[in-house]
């Protein structure tokens, strides 16, 4: 297939993706006309106009698609979302979830690898609190010694000049090969680089995300567990009954991820997934392309939201502080 790389914002992923593609058995071609896709790259959430406006789109859109990372999803075009919902694109297969190109780019763990170790714990989580659900998971009290939840929101793992970024990774890698199994709860989107990092690591992944709708293709049903947001209180007692079979389960994964995940793979997936998008089932294209406007203005008013939502928590809590008896003199 020939495909056009276009970026839809400015993103380091269209260089990326286009060291992917030489790669390929799909032939990157320079003029758009001469393509059997066109494929924007990028995070378009905040600036809608640049894909709707852009020229590529507006002379040949039957032609185009998107491959987003964007914890934000906003299906404008047919694609390849990383935070893709349960909603009617993705169950009229014009929309698909997938691995974070990005993620095996400059950002990647180099210490996450398919190492045996000792299993010490039954579950970890090292994550940001970027999430309600991750906020509730860090609240419980699990009261367990083989049970490690840690918030690093301090450590902030796309910074490449943060102090100490090499100790967290190797300290966070060898978490991952102590445990039976890693949770794999939501962020800020529906989907997490860490599902896939976990499967490269080769242990039992653990996917908390109600609405997330599993990339195809992957044997899912033979390594992965799925656990209701609403259950994370009952993590134990849902997971010790797996635990003989988390090695079993993590080789799996590690096999799976080999076989769909592996930087070798991503672009050829990504395309095979974006032209079926292209090629969807009812409704036709054109339905969608009528409610595109009012799928942005749904979105900047859900930004809009979450924003006097946060703010009025931070208010609440920094209330909460002033009040407190045991203010520090700091």
């Amino acid at each position: 297939m020939n495909v056009h790389l276009a970026a839809a914002t400015e993103s380091a992923l269209t260089g990326l993706m286009r060291r992917r593609g030489e790669q390929s058995s799909h032939r990157l071609v320079d003029d758009a006309a001469d393509a059997d896709l066109i494929l924007f790259l990028g995070n378009p959430t905040h600036e809608p106009h640049l894909l709707l406006d852009h020229p590529l789109y507006r002379d040949d859109p039957d032609k185009c698609a998107i491959y987003s990372e964007d914890d934000e999803y906003l299906p404008l075009l047919p694609g390849v979302y990383c935070s893709a919902r349960n909603d009617e694109s993705t169950r009229a297969g014009r929309a698909f979830t997938w691995s974070y190109v990005s993620a095996g780019g400059r950002i990647a763990n180099p210490y996450v690898s398919n190492t045996a170790a000792e299993k010490s714990l039954l579950f970890s989580f090292q994550g940001g609190s970027t999430s309600m659900l991750r906020k509730r998971l860090y609240k419980i009290p699990f009261n367990r010694a083989d049970v490690l939840i840690e918030d690093t929101s301090a450590y902030h793992h796309w910074d490449l000049d943060q102090p100490g970024r090499e100790q967290r990774q190797m300290g966070y890698a060898q978490t991952l090969a102590s445990s039976h199994f890693v949770l794999c709860p939501r962020g800020a989107g529906t989907g997490s680089i860490r599902l896939f990092e976990v499967m490269q690591a080769g242990i039992a992944p653990v996917l908390i995300s109600d609405d997330y709708p599993l990339p195809p293709h992957a044997p899912w049903d033979a390594f992965l567990i799925r656990v209701a947001e609403r259950d994370i209180r009952r993590l134990p007692e849902l997971l010790e009954p797996y635990r003989e079979s988390s090695a079993e389960r993590g080789r799996i994964a590690r096999q799976a991820w080999l076989e769909h995940f592996a930087p070798e793979r991503e672009f050829d997936a990504i395309v095979a997934l974006a032209a079926a998008a292209v090629s969807h089932g009812p409704p036709h294209e054109e339905a969608f392309r009528q409610r595109q406007k009012s799928m942005i203005f749904r979105a900047s008013l859900r930004r809009e939201l979450r924003g006097k939502i946060r703010s009025a928590a931070l208010r609440t809590l920094k209330a909460l502080r002033l009040k407190s008896p045991y203010k520090s003199n700091r």
